[in-house]
């Protein structure tokens, strides 16, 4: 279903298509900023969008669905109040950061965990603030307040916040459930501000104590500095809290440079709780810049120690899958300017092109199918098959059949991601899939796909073919949730995933012996 939220829209540069005698596309003048007036940008008739917008509409469809945009951008303007005297209270402080605790702003109903600078569309700088709301929140509206450097003198603007749901309330809608947010404070439209240093939402405008607050990304400018030197990376993928006793090293080797083959360059992870050996395969790839990861704990009153955490989400599946969202949508503003596209996936899938290597050379085939409507999507799913391990265990025991045991033993360290036996049903789409979401197009994030567009007219997923690729998902069968023995009754051999076998295992010996290495 599409999401349509009244809060919290993306702020951007409305356009509108018109069409001349000819019949070609005309661009004209957009947006008359009145920033410096307090006032809201007005917009006239000759507004137009390009390539945000859907094709294959009725006519002037496209042209209505552009200025309602920009119509309703004018009217979610809030303009900026100068703060006085209250830029350095506190400013000597260490402010709050993700992954360490949660800011608290108004008791037991509001926590705040990000925040980002979103500069996507031209003209409408803002800064997106991550958080969890316990419950509804005040009637009354919220405020940002944001500090900022000028002339080498601390400075503070407030603004009114506008807010979205990172969820849709049909899934699970209980009235005092913890549910994530996304916090759209507006920057001037003057571009006065250009490195926000800190941030704060609350009840109350002109916030005085700075050192409560949230750091914005101060290395913003050097990291833009180096995209436009080198270009976007293409890939990131997001893996939402670990949580593990036992040690998953090896199979997190695996899963990382399986997918660095594939084509992902950079990798988020999130830590619950982790064997000691998975938290020294994270610093080792950390040193060489291709994971960063953040402890993760849980807000308010929701359980943190590891056994309560664990029972609780067992007990409580909807607040788990809430949860689940803000990691995925922390490490989807993290790379907004930095990255094409981000994966939230998990370590027991692997995407498998069927026709193609890498994940590069998928995509420029879904280009070239789609054309200029490649861009009208935010996200692009791939549907799911399980390759249960009761289905392998058989053609292992076969395969080490008088084998030495030098050769047994390899065997039986085959990654599960290079399994062959899957399930010949294909989920349906939409059901289970995982998608390349684009930064430069989605608002908010799901396990799934993209969760709202940042322009309404965008559509959240494009499915693509099976017969293209497929969502390989190693994991047991749980009969609570899938008709394992329907599943199971009709098996396929698939071994597109053994082009990779020679390199992932080469790839493995290297990172073990460094790992080995490590004091």
């Amino acid at each position: 279903m599409d999401v349509r939220t009244d809060e919290g829209r993306a702020a951007g540069k409305g356009h509108r298509v018109t069409k001349n005698t000819r019949g070609t596309q005309t661009r004209n003048t957009t947006i008359v900023s009145a920033a410096s007036s307090g006032q809201p940008p007005t917009f006239n008739d000759n507004t137009m969008t390009d390539h945000h917008l859907s094709w294959g509409e009725p006519p002037g469809t496209r042209s209505i669905v552009a200025y309602s945009w920009a119509r309703r951008l004018a009217l979610d303007y809030r303009p900026t109040k100068q703060c006085d005297g209250n830029g350095t209270r506190g400013m000597a402080l260490n402010a709050y950061e993700p992954g360490t605790k949660w800011l608290e702003t108004i008791p037991g109903r509001l926590f705040l965990y990000s925040a980002h600078l979103d500069l996507r569309v031209v003209g409408y700088p803002s800064i997106r603030v991550i958080g969890v709301k316990r419950g509804a929140l005040p009637p009354s509206a919220l405020f940002c307040t944001i500090w900022y450097r000028e002339h080498d003198e601390t400075r503070s603007v407030s603004v009114e916040a506008l807010i979205s749901t990172i969820w849709l309330n049909e899934w699970d809608g209980k009235a005092d459930s913890y549910t994530g947010i996304l916090v759209n404070c507006q920057l001037p439209l003057d571009d006065s501000i250009r490195r926000p240093s800190r941030i704060y939402v609350g009840p109350n405008p002109c916030y005085e104590n700075a050192s409560h607050s949230l750091t914005t990304r101060s290395e913003y400018d050097d990291e833009m500095t180096s995209v436009e030197r080198k270009g976007r990376r293409e890939f990131t993928l997001c893996i939402k809290g670990l949580d593990f006793d036992e040690d998953i090293s090896r199979k997190l080797i695996a899963f990382v440079e399986l997918h660095r083959i594939l084509g992902a360059n950079l990798f988020y992870f999130y830590v619950f709780n982790v064997h000691e050996n998975v938290l020294k395969v994270l610093r080792l790839y950390e040193r060489s810049n291709v994971v960063r990861w953040f402890a993760l704990d849980l807000p308010g009153d929701l359980p943190n120690e590891k056994s309560s955490r664990r029972r609780f989400f067992s007990e409580d599946i909807w607040t788990k899958r809430r949860m689940e969202l803000i990691p995925y949508n922390h490490c989807f503003y993290e790379n907004v300017h930095l990255s094409e596209f981000v994966v939230p996936i998990d370590i027991d899938e692997a995407i498998v092109p069927t026709r193609r290597k890498t994940w590069h050379e998928l995509l420029l085939d879904e280009r070239a199918k789609l054309g200029r409507s490649f861009k009208d999507f935010a996200s692009y799913s791939v549907r799911n098959v399980y390759f249960f391990p009761e289905l392998q265990n058989k053609s292992r025991i076969d395969r080490s059949t008088g084998l030495d045991e030098e050769s047994r033993r390899s065997v039986e360290q085959h990654p599960d991601y290079l399994d062959t036996m899957r399930t010949a049903n294909i989920s349906p789409e939409g059901d289970s899939v995982k998608s390349f979401v684009s930064t430069r197009r989605a608002l908010t994030v799901h396990n799934h796909y993209a969760l709202a567009t940042l322009n309404p007219s965008t559509r959240r997923a494009h499915h693509l073919d099976s017969n293209d690729v497929l969502k390989h998902h190693h994991r047991a069968c749980d009969s609570r949730h899938l008709d394992c023995d329907l599943l199971m009754e009709d098996i396929r051999i698939d071994e597109s995933a053994l082009r990779y076998a020679d390199e992932l295992r080469t790839r493995m010996r290297i990172t073990l012996a460094d790992l080995d290495a490590l004091p």
